[in-house]
């Protein structure tokens, strides 16, 4: 819904120039739906948001168990150990660190991180805009 869509009814209801008691009825019944919505997303939105919280983190936690036991905390070491056989197996290294990762933990943490983003802003903005249309 656009900003500014309450005014845009008030301007094109002059235009039709309803009866004072029918133009109140109607702009409180669209209060009221404007209020409805707000919380029925407020709803949607906050419960999204909290079920978003707990996947980041049970995935936070698979991916956590995931690097330990697929050995990439091994691979990672040998990188930084400063041994001179790295640098002459450095593409085999790599491949190996590459297989190493768990790819399907890294993919649930950021798809939950995302939804938790996204739930998260919409929360803010509905619990905005029904702070707004209470008062």
């Amino acid at each position: 819904m656009h900003q500014n869509a309450f005014f845009f009814r008030l301007i094109n209801m002059d235009k039709i120039k309803p009866p004072k008691i029918l133009r109140s009825n109607i702009i409180s019944g669209i209060i009221r739906e404007d209020h409805h919505r707000a919380k029925m997303y407020l709803f949607f939105f906050t419960t999204a948001l909290s079920l978003s919280l707990a996947g980041v983190i049970l995935s936070l936690k698979y991916l956590a168990e995931s690097f330990y036991q697929l050995g990439f905390y091994e691979y990672i070491s040998l990188i930084f150990s400063g041994d001179g056989t790295v640098y002459s197996y450095w593409k085999e290294l790599f491949l190996s660190l590459i297989d190493s990762m768990p790819i399907i933990g890294m993919i649930a943490f950021l798809m939950a991180l995302g939804v938790l983003v996204w739930s998260g802003a919409n929360a803010f903005t509905n619990t905005r805009r029904f702070i707004l249309q209470v008062n």
